[in-house]
């Protein structure tokens, strides 16, 4: 059965990669243009990109080929690679904001605001762009904005929660960055964070759409979580005055150019059937949802999936991969920063439990083999060279037993990632240069 086993194998890659590929930044920014042009500055008028994100180089490299040289700002992270020639480029904090991402912020604020109405703005958003221009509202601190995160959090507060409640206290996020700009037409191409999904209020913090509730909700909220007595006086004050009004009009066009959802769609376009919905929940619960997907498969079929971040995963853990200690609320991994404790060169905890769960319940159940279950983070792993994924099939077991480990006990004992490192099953692509979540595939012999 190996070299069934091989093509298997091999078909789950090759679809992964189709995957990928639709997600790069310069190709993804390339195509958008392609398809919907940007309309031409008026009399007199210019163009201004702006790019922001852990992938904003590249995104801006592309619009300058499309569009021509121009007034061109970049904001981003030291991993990010050299800016595009005539671009300048400000390299800020991520995933903690610091006042290099301050004094950004500063300067994308002055750049919008000299939008006139012949003018045109065309903003490129990636992940961390939120965190890498701060702009706290005017009476706030940086310190104000993570500390209040960080009560949400530690509560227990959602990710759509924490933004709401965000918005209320920046400049920038729920509609602040747009209004700016005010009346240029302003055309928004974004490249989907994971956890911010493809609502436009949630992209970037809502900077270029608009907010996800108002005030008095996100008081509420606060007040629900039990912090309120807890909050920075200044941030207090604030919830106290009310809110100004929204603009009258903003003339910007948001389309997502990568995503979790479009990359799901290139792996089908590519062969492979689409599962509806992302997966979503910890490995425990996925693995009989993947499971019974796979039961119903024709063979000779594969099955793509997207995958929601799972809360609590990855675990928060310090610098020396220890769990982390409670925040001052008393919960644990108090930090703003979640890290995956690994291995070394051991698949990342999440999808190697969750693919031995699978080899195990497919045993239990007896799966028809042949069978292959790829799962990979989108990143391929980041500019730090940690091991993406895992690929198992139907003979993993049998690696794993051969390694001298049993996988039931390392299920139960949390050494999933080194039982299947053992059995040769990590999957690494390098560095992609992009992040739109985690993607599996099954195939079905």
């Amino acid at each position: 059965m190996g070299s069934e086993l091989d093509i298997l194998r091999a078909e789950a890659r090759r679809l992964m990669a189709a995957g990928l590929a639709v997600a790069a930044p310069w190709g993804a920014v390339s195509r958008a243009l392609a398809a919907a042009s940007v309309p031409a500055p008026g009399s007199g008028g210019r163009n201004l990109i702006l790019a922001l994100g852990r992938y904003a180089p590249a995104m801006a490299g592309a619009a300058l080929v499309r569009l021509g040289p121009c007034e061109t700002l970049i904001v981003t992270d030291a991993a990010a690679g050299g800016a595009p020639e005539g671009a300048r480029m400000m390299v800020v904090g991520w995933p903690e904001p610091d006042a290099a991402g301050a004094r950004a912020a500063a300067a994308v604020e002055a750049a919008f605001s000299r939008l006139g109405p012949e003018d045109r703005g065309i903003v490129l958003l990636s992940a961390g762009a939120t965190a890498m221009v701060p702009a706290p509202a005017v009476g706030l601190r940086l310190s104000d904005l993570l500390a209040v995160e960080r009560m949400l959090r530690g509560a227990g507060a959602g990710a759509a929660e924490v933004a709401l409640v965000r918005q209320q206290l920046s400049r920038f996020e729920g509609g602040g960055l747009i209004a700016l700009g005010a009346p240029a037409e302003v055309a928004v191409f974004a490249l989907s964070d994971p956890e911010e999904g493809e609502d436009p209020r949630r992209i970037a913090g809502g900077m270029m759409a608009g907010p996800l509730g108002s005030r008095v909700t996100a008081r509420a909220l606060v007040e629900l979580y039990g912090i309120w007595d807890r909050l920075p006086e200044r941030v207090r004050g604030h919830f106290a005055q009310p809110a100004p009004p929204p603009p009258a009009s903003l003339k910007a066009r948001i389309r997502v150019v990568g995503s979790n959802a479009l990359s799901v769609a290139a792996m089908a376009g590519a062969g492979a059937r689409a599962f509806s919905r992302p997966l979503s929940g910890e490995p425990v619960e996925l693995v009989h949802d993947i499971h019974a997907v796979a039961a119903g498969l024709s063979r000779g079929t594969a099955v793509a999936f997207g995958m929601e971040p799972a809360p609590g995963w990855p675990h928060p853990v310090d610098d020396a991969g220890e769990p982390a200690p409670p925040d001052d609320a008393g919960q644990p991994g108090g930090a703003l920063v979640l890290r995956a404790p690994l291995v070394a060169g051991a698949a990342g905890p999440r999808h190697a439990d969750l693919a031995l769960r699978f080899a195990c319940l497919a045993r239990d159940r007896r799966l028809p083999a042949p069978w292959a279950l790829l799962l990979s983070a989108s990143d391929g792993g980041g500019a730090d060279g940690r091991v993406p994924g895992v690929i198992v099939d139907s003979d993993t077991l049998g690696q794993v037993r051969a390694a001298g480990i049993d996988p039931d006990r390392a299920l139960e004992g949390g050494g999933a990632g080194a039982a299947l490192d053992a059995a040769g099953a990590a999957f690494r692509t390098g560095p992609t240069g992009t992040d739109i979540g985690d993607l599996a595939i099954f195939v079905r012999g």
